[in-house]
């Protein structure tokens, strides 16, 4: 078992480096990133690959949380009335382990009580590692014992979750592209667009946000900017979303057409569209 010295005593410095430290889940990939389901669409599966040198043992188990304004998550209250899909939505196994290289999967059935109401009901399928049975994600030395001061192994072990969706007589939403400013490049970084997006109804939205240039009428069309796999849950009423472009600027006179489109579930659906010229 990997022991951590806790967080109190390291130095500011020790901390930093493990905000920095590459992302474990990169070691696990998940595909799709989340499952939707409803009355038609019962089952989803979601296959997990193992990319690391060594086995990743996960226990699975469900969690609620909701997504704030500024796009992070946070725990739904103990007692707190939420649209919960854990109680309608069976999952197996209750624990995996994946080989290195290898590939499992987790199946998912939703089982829709007699008297269930309409709506869209979400919760999140958590895999949390088994430290004591997997591998470390990754290993960062930090000082030397030989040396004077803080010397220790840092073990990085991450879980993650995925968002599990259950629609029953719901339409799709209505998503508008309410407003579009400019952000101007700085230094290093290249301009990028804030879109913002205002969502109602009773049901989530997901897609992508493209942003698309053609410098004038004989040019072609070209792809500058997109944010994948976008969503607006149903506690999300408005969103402001940062797209960074490829370009620092946009030569004065190209068309600029910004679009969210859905996917997967969506696929096929426009939910708005922005054209304009830029000066």
């Amino acid at each position: 078992m990997h022991r951590f010295p806790s967080l109190r005593a390291w130095p500011i410095w020790a901390l930093m480096m493990v905000m920095l430290a590459p992302p474990a889940w990169a070691e696990m990939l998940i595909s799709p990133t989340r499952a939707a389901m409803d009355i038609n669409n019962r089952s989803a599966t979601l296959v997990l690959r193992n990319t690391s040198d060594g086995p990743k043992t996960y226990r699975l188990s469900w969690e609620d949380k909701r997504m704030t304004p500024e796009g992070t998550y946070e725990p739904v209250a103990e007692g707190e009335d939420w649209p919960s899909a854990a109680a309608m939505v069976r999952f197996s196994p209750r624990q995996i382990t994946v080989g290195a290289g290898e590939n499992q999967t987790v199946r998912l059935n939703f089982r829709p009580p007699a008297d269930l109401a309409p709506g869209e009901y979400r919760s999140h399928l958590k895999l949390k590692v088994i430290a004591e049975e997997s591998e470390p994600a990754g290993v960062i030395e930090m000082g030397s014992q030989d040396q004077e001061g803080i010397g220790f192994r840092l073990f990085m072990q991450m879980s993650f979750s995925v968002p599990v969706i259950v629609r029953h007589q719901v339409a799709p939403p209505q998503v508008a592209i309410e407003n579009v400013e400019v952000v101007p490049a700085t230094g290093d970084q290249n301009m990028s667009l804030a879109v913002t997006l205002s969502r109602q109804g009773e049901s989530s939205s997901y897609g992508d946000l493209r942003v698309e240039m053609q410098q004038d009428a004989n040019s072609p069309v070209e792809l500058i900017g997109r944010r994948k796999e976008l969503y607006l849950f149903t506690e999300t009423d408005r969103k402001v979303v940062n797209v960074p472009l490829r370009d620092a600027a946009i030569p004065a006179g190209s068309w600029i057409r910004i679009g969210y489109e859905g996917v997967a579930e969506y696929d096929g659906r426009l939910w708005d569209e922005r054209v304009f010229q830029s000066r």
